[in-house]
């Protein structure tokens, strides 16, 4: 199975993709202005955002959802790329993930989760939290 945000065959996913709502999402053109999320497959456009989360008058969120739940998607140091996933799915379960490692240079904010043999490490999903409602 191939989860959207960790790839394929990615110890770190279910039986089912772990976030909701990216199905329908494009690849991000280098001209979007929309907020980025990087995936096992690239980088993919989520569109202009929607939610200001931390109310500093600046949107910074987008809401994506599916029939297994909602994921918010957020970028929480302004740079255009998501950082932070919290998805909540119907039958109650619910994860969280950051991204970490960003590499200077990359197109999109800085960061890939494509494998690289240089140093420093591809930046990666990493799951700060999960459960059961």
């Amino acid at each position: 199975m191939t989860d959207p945000l960790f790839g394929p065959d990615s110890p770190h996913h279910a039986e089912s993709p772990d976030v909701c709502g990216l199905e329908g999402a494009h690849l991000a053109a280098p001209d979007s202005l929309g907020l980025h999320v990087p995936v096992a497959g690239g980088v993919l456009d989520l569109g202009s955002p929607e939610a200001d989360l931390d109310g500093d008058g600046f949107m910074e969120a987008v809401t994506l959802q599916d029939v297994r739940g909602l994921t918010v998607y957020t970028d929480v140091d302004g740079d255009g790329t998501v950082d932070h996933v919290s998805t909540v799915r119907f039958d109650g379960s619910y994860d969280s993930w950051r991204l970490t490692n960003p590499i200077a240079g990359v197109p999109f904010g800085g960061f890939t989760n494509e494998p690289s043999t240089s140093t420093p490490t591809p930046a990666r999903w990493e799951r700060t939290d999960h459960g059961h409602i």
